[in-house]
């Protein structure tokens, strides 16, 4: 069995409060291979306090006035010429999201994971992750930009603030899922700047849930970052880089073998893969596939779908098809619970249209006085 690195004790991550999230899941396989689907398939829950309001908006595409500056959750970083357009799937307190898409066909979502490196965050205000994510979504016309666009920002502007309304104690480091209709892309980072990224090429699938899970498929990393790394004990200064075994944590690090959601996630997406190829499931049957995906973002039984009335639980859902050539379909909950709320459909719409959350907030407080009325 793979075996825990032993490298000197590193800072770990500090108390944080409220416990950390218990589920968050996002899940893609990218079109295309040998026996992938006709379209990429994503999907994801948003984990989150269960008192927390949760809203789906759609912001339009606009131009911005060179020199300018957009204010997310606590910073305010320069903006760039043009946005584009977005729905988000967000907590209603801050300025990102947990997930969404863009008007590009690129779908992205963001949850929490943690690393050796995490009491390096300390208590200073940047970037949110999901700041991140958000940002990435209007500034990135293909997964790979957005990607790209992740990483920068994290290396520029830093990542760290309070996660949670007025709880400025509870912070974490951020693992993101970026996919279109051609590729995906992983990006995991540790401490408050550094970052590295996998790709997903086409007919492959892939999943996070909330931990480091990049092993040595490594397509870019932050420059130097490597070699802090080897000066820290967390990994030799040359070979093959394990990721997820040099930064799972010193002091009673998991084993590197997938368990728990990961594993289930992983086992699902196989089971859909291995009916593609035997010819169980048509790859150009997108309803019945995005119907499969809300299925395992509805599975209770291995904690992807988290219900919990004043605990953490599963707050939203998205599923997306992203089809090459054509127009990505988007799903959205707009309320807690995938198990028991229905997915509605979003599109984009032809022409620019005012920032809406079609009453998405709405219907979210009133499935919350449903369920809290038993």
């Amino acid at each position: 069995k793979n075996r825990c690195p032993r490298g000197p004790l590193v800072d770990e991550p500090r108390a944080m409060a409220p416990p950390p999230p218990r589920s968050c899941d996002t899940f893609v396989f990218v079109a295309g291979g040998a026996a992938g689907p006709a379209a990429t398939l994503f999907g994801k829950n948003s984990d989150r306090p269960s008192e927390e309001e949760h809203e789906v908006v759609y912001l339009p595409a606009a131009r911005h006035t060179a020199g300018s500056a957009v204010k997310c959750t606590y910073i305010s970083i320069p903006q760039v010429a043009e946005t584009l357009a977005v729905v988000l799937s967000r907590p209603r307190w801050l300025w990102g999201c947990e997930m969404g898409a863009n008007e590009r066909g690129v779908v992205g979502g963001n949850e929490a994971i943690w690393t050796s490196l995490a009491g390096e965050l300390g208590s200073e205000a940047r970037l949110l992750g999901m700041d991140i994510l958000r940002l990435a979504l209007e500034r990135g016309p293909t997964a790979r930009d957005a990607a790209r666009v992740c990483a920068e920002l994290t290396e520029a502007h830093g990542q760290g603030g309070g996660c949670a309304d007025g709880d400025s104690d509870w912070t974490y480091e951020n693992g993101y899922l970026f996919a279109d209709a051609a590729e995906a892309f992983v990006v995991e980072t540790c401490g408050p700047r550094g970052w590295v990224m996998e790709r997903v090429e086409p007919g492959s699938f892939r999943n996070i849930s909330n931990g480091a899970s990049i092993r040595e498929d490594v397509f870019e990393m932050k420059a130097g970052l490597r070699e802090d790394l080897a000066r820290r004990g967390l990994c030799a200064p040359e070979g093959a880089l394990d990721w997820k075994a040099a930064v799972a944590g010193a002091g009673g690090c998991r084993a590197l073998e997938l368990s728990g959601r990961e594993r289930a996630g992983r086992d699902a997406l196989a089971a859909m893969a291995r009916d593609l190829r035997e010819g169980r499931a048509r790859p150009e049957d997108l309803p019945g596939l995005a119907r499969r995906m809300m299925g395992v973002l509805r599975d209770e039984d291995s904690g992807i779908c988290f219900r919990d009335l004043h605990g953490f639980c599963s707050t939203g859902s998205q599923v997306s098809w992203l089809p090459p050539g054509a127009a990505a379909q988007h799903f959205f909950t707009c309320a807690s619970d995938p198990l028991a709320a229905c997915y509605k459909r979003f599109c984009f719409p032809a022409a620019p249209a005012a920032p809406t959350d079609h009453r998405s907030l709405e219907l979210w407080r009133a499935r919350r006085r449903l369920a809290l009325a038993g």
